[in-house]
């Protein structure tokens, strides 16, 4: 069996290669990392305004994947958009939440969002998709509701 070709353009597309995922998933991490280390958590705006630019415009805006994919080796394997599109929105409340609760000077609910996010980032990048994993069980949920009806 032949395998696709890989695009290595930034189109939308139903599937997205995963070094491109992963250049997202280190943006993140990284913005995480220097947040926590100067102790300042408006840091995580950056990637805040990332998701939410690629969420609304497509990979191909995703300032992450255009500077940190080239890291990664070009891969074959690629995530389902409509997973990618739910990881995303997780990420989008997870930082949200770490903002909005920085902002109110709510501290604790601060770090429970940002430590949410980094342990979904960190599995992720080990190759464990935390929001995948969700998102079945969420599908699941539905379907056997639907069923019982």
């Amino acid at each position: 069996m032949e395998r696709p070709p890989i695009n290595l353009s930034f189109d939308c597309v139903d599937e997205v290669p995963l070094h491109r995922v992963r250049g997202n998933q280190l943006g993140i991490l990284i913005s995480i990392i220097v947040s926590v280390l100067t102790g300042q958590l408006w840091i995580l705006f950056l990637p805040l305004v990332v998701q939410l630019i690629s969420r609304t415009y497509g990979v191909r805006y995703n300032l992450f994947v255009r500077v940190l994919s080239p890291l990664f080796p070009v891969s074959t394997k690629t995530e389902s958009r409509e997973l990618l599109r739910f990881n995303n929105l997780l990420a989008i409340i997870f930082l949200a939440v770490t903002l909005v609760a920085y902002a109110l000077n709510l501290t604790v609910l601060s770090y429970i969002g940002l430590g949410m996010l980094t342990v979904a980032v960190v599995l992720a990048l080990s190759g464990f998709c935390l929001g995948c994993f969700m998102y079945f069980h969420w599908k699941q949920f539905r379907l056997r509701r639907k069923a019982s009806h």
